[in-house]
C-alpha cells in the first residue's frame, strides 16, 4: 500500500488519474523479478521506479512523492 503526496492544486486531476496510476504500477509490479527484492537497496529503485511512472501519468509537479506503506510479498 501506499500514499502519493499530490499539490493541492491538482488534487482533484490526479484523483481522476488514479485507474491510470494503478494501471501502469500494477504493469510495473508484475515484470519486476522477484529475486531482485533480495537486494538491500531494492526497496529504494523500487519507489524511484513507481514515482517517476506516477508523475508520467500524472504529468510534472503535480506529484511529489510517494510513500510506502505496506509492501506485502506473495
Amino acid at each position: 500500500a501506499g500514499q502519493i503526496e499530490v499539490a493541492k492544486a491538482h488534487a482533484a486531476e490526479v484523483t481522476l488519474l488514479m485507474p491510470r496510476v494503478l494501471d501502469v504500477l500494477n504493469s510495473y509490479l508484475r515484470a519486476v523479478d522477484p529475486a531482485s527484492f533480495d537486494d538491500p537497496g531494492a526497496m529504494t529503485r523500487l519507489r524511484a521506479q513507481m514515482l517517476r511512472r506516477i508523475q508520467i501519468v500524472t504529468g510534472e509537479g503535480r506529484v511529489r512523492d510517494l510513500l510506502i506503506t505496506e509492501f506485502v510479498l506473495n
